[in-house]
């Protein structure tokens, strides 16, 4: 368990632990080359961003997950996240 001693970010993006790892903002009408992610091996799609999260690198040794939402979107902090807020 992670204590945050300010507001609990509601965002990946927002959050003190998330780390950008890629971004691809630019839509193509011509074929391009398929960028496939060395941490989780999928597809990182033209119009998305993801990050990684630092909490995840800290228990397991090594990132496992890439967080992704659409390039205008906030990537929403998942179950997994041990982030707990404190009064």
């Amino acid at each position: 368990m992670y204590i945050v001693p300010m507001e609990m970010p509601k965002n990946c993006n927002n959050c003190p632990f998330g780390m950008l790892n890629y971004n691809h903002p630019l839509w193509s009408d011509r074929g391009y080359n398929k960028d496939f992610s060395k941490i989780d091996g999928e597809e990182n799609k033209i119009g998305t961003h993801g990050y990684t999260c630092n909490v995840d690198f800290q228990k397991n040794g090594r990132y496992t997950k890439v967080l992704r939402a659409g390039i205008d979107e906030d990537i929403q902090k998942p179950d997994w996240c041990e982030l707990k807020e404190t009064k």
